[in-house]
């Protein structure tokens, strides 16, 4: 072998050295990542669950103050109701979106 030969050998084998020094990066940052990730998700799911509950538990309350308040407040609660529907589904979306 030439020593031209022998110097592209050694460069090549640093270079493929290098390559494989960000691939192990790569893979950590990946996991790191997917890690990352996964605890999100569980969060996500947790609050979710916790606003379903919420909603429900004032959906109930505004109803039963409507029942006990009489007929004419009732068309008042159910707009209540109507915009916190909306407001917590603006927020799964928001949530969704993270």
């Amino acid at each position: 072998m030439t020593e031209n030969e022998d110097l592209e050998l050694r460069r090549l084998e640093v270079n493929i050295g290098r390559l494989v020094q960000l691939v192990r990066a790569q893979d950590e940052r990946i996991r790191q990542l997917q890690e990352r990730l996964s605890l999100q998700d569980s969060e996500l799911q947790s609050l979710r669950t916790a606003l379903s509950e919420e909603q429900a538990q004032h959906a109930t309350s505004i109803l039963s103050q409507a029942l006990v308040e009489g007929a004419g407040e009732r068309a008042a609660a159910r707009q209540l109701l109507d915009g916190l529907i909306q407001e917590v589904e603006r927020c799964i979306q928001q949530l969704e979106h993270e």
